[in-house]
């Protein structure tokens, strides 16, 4: 019989080409999200999960609940990592073959010290003594952050997919809107979401499910698993950056209607998520 799955464990280029284009330049919003004054800021769940970890539907759903009531300021991400998410042997059978994890997905199981599943970041910002969360407390860590105002604005000023070549193009803006001290990065990640694939489940019966609806997949990383400087020691209000990146390759195995881009500003000393924002291909 399968284990219960509750016990912690132990961590053991860009191309140019081709036609087809979807050209979505994105305006800035009103209200927020265009580098003014009032910007609330947004909070970034990332669901640590796995295919084999029987508890993690459970989280996940408290996470998707929780996009329902926040729809426009809260972004998951479900971050596939450690053994849970490991492909189980033998390959090929058919059951369990998909490896979801992603060289930064296993660089912040390393970086955040994820033992056991399922657990959450909100914005990496410690909540009740610690960084990382069981799914009883997101709620409450979410609303603990939401209606703060925020030191950045980050927005996609311009996303084109191209479906010939299987690339993605953006452009992204980040704003200073209050003096800030301290280096912040940039990371941009792509996501899928509503990937169909197993999934042990304890509540369904049986608990093998076939076809899962995985949500809001890490699939990889733009600028690497901890981005790009935007502030070098301090910042002063006003300043804006831009930040390209050009024909990254989509995996054509992945479905762009469901893919999307997720660009946050994180302090590199906390690690805590200032600020997020997310677009996705086909709006």
């Amino acid at each position: 019989m399968r284990n219960s799955r509750l016990l912690p464990i132990l961590l053991p280029a860009l191309l140019v080409q081709g036609c087809d284009y979807v050209t979505t330049p994105i305006e800035a919003p009103s209200g927020g999200n265009n580098g003014g004054e009032g910007v609330m800021r947004k909070v970034l769940l990332e669901d640590f999960t796995g295919h084999q970890c029987n508890n993690c539907p459970g989280a996940t759903q408290t996470a998707l609940q929780l996009q329902a009531v926040y729809p426009e300021a809260l972004i998951v991400m479900g971050i596939h990592v450690i053994n849970f998410a490991e492909p189980e042997a033998p390959a090929g059978d058919g059951f369990y073959d998909t490896d979801f994890r992603t060289p930064a997905g296993n660089d912040y199981a390393d970086q955040f010290g994820v033992s056991f599943l399922p657990v959450g970041m909100v914005s990496r910002k410690e909540f009740n003594s610690s960084v990382l969360l069981d799914d009883d407390a997101w709620s409450s860590a979410v609303s603990a952050i939401l209606g703060e105002p925020a030191d950045f604005d980050v927005w996609f000023s311009l996303l084109e997919h191209d479906a010939g070549a299987n690339t993605v193009s953006a452009e992204l803006k980040v704003a200073v809107i209050n003096p800030v001290s301290g280096d912040h990065n940039l990371t941009v990640c792509l996501t899928e979401d509503h990937v169909v694939d197993w999934q042990l489940n304890s509540q369904a019966n049986p608990p093998d499910v076939p076809d899962y609806d995985h949500r809001h997949v890490l699939r990889t990383n733009l600028n690497g698993s901890w981005g790009d400087p935007v502030v070098t020691g301090s910042a002063a209000t006003g300043d804006t950056l831009t930040f390209t990146y050009t024909d990254f390759p989509v995996d054509p195995a992945w479905n762009p209607a469901n893919c999307a881009l997720v660009g946050y500003v994180y302090n590199t000393a906390s690690y805590e998520v200032m600020q997020a924002a997310q677009r996705e291909f086909q709006p």
